[in-house]
């Protein structure tokens, strides 16, 4: 018995055959691995007790940080660790409305400080590290942001991420406060 695709003629008079030749169980078994693959674009939540990944964490933070409900373009984005912390100064000209998205995800860490500047404005976020919000900062067009998220400290370097995205925005879509940085 043949365990191989029949001969089928092609378009062109050439039988598939004599350009390829896969064993019906390997082609079975890769369609089986493919649609065992990620059915869906969400990651399994945390649970307690397991071991923290780095990659799980940076997944879930990405789709954390997907938008919804508000049409965005994404202008820059990146990723730290919690144990390096963050300093970006963000380039925030044109005439749109920004905003600056960040999830901190750690076991070891339960929460950072986000300080934003632009000029001689500054203000302060707390950002929980549990990995399963984001803290969205909105500001308007102007001079560069400077956002900064000071190096975690512990006994040994604490494991964790700080993923964060800057988006533009209608300034119909900004929910909540416009200025963030300045307050409302």
């Amino acid at each position: 018995m043949n365990d191989y695709a029949p001969d089928t003629p092609s378009a062109h008079g050439r039988t598939e055959d004599a350009i390829m030749r896969i064993p019906r169980p390997l082609m079975a078994l890769a369609i089986a691995a493919a649609l065992a693959g990620c059915t869906s674009g969400e990651s399994p939540p945390y649970v307690p007790g397991t071991e923290w990944e780095p990659d799980d964490a940076l997944q879930s933070a990405q789709a954390i940080l997907k938008d919804d409900d508000t049409p965005t373009r994404l202008v820059e984005s990146g990723a730290s660790h919690v144990a390096s912390g963050l300093r970006e100064t963000l380039e925030t000209s044109g005439d749109k409305s920004y905003r600056f998205d960040i999830v901190c995800d750690s076991d070891e860490v339960s929460k950072v400080t986000l300080l934003v500047t632009r000029g001689t404005s500054k203000r302060q976020f707390d950002v929980a590290c549990k990995g399963t919000d984001a803290v969205r900062v909105n500001f308007p067009a102007g001079t560069p942001v400077t956002v900064t998220v000071a190096p975690a400290t512990g006994k040994t370097e604490p494991q964790g991420l700080l993923v964060w995205n800057l988006k533009t925005l209608e300034r119909a879509d900004v929910h909540g406060c416009a200025n963030d940085i300045e307050g409302c």
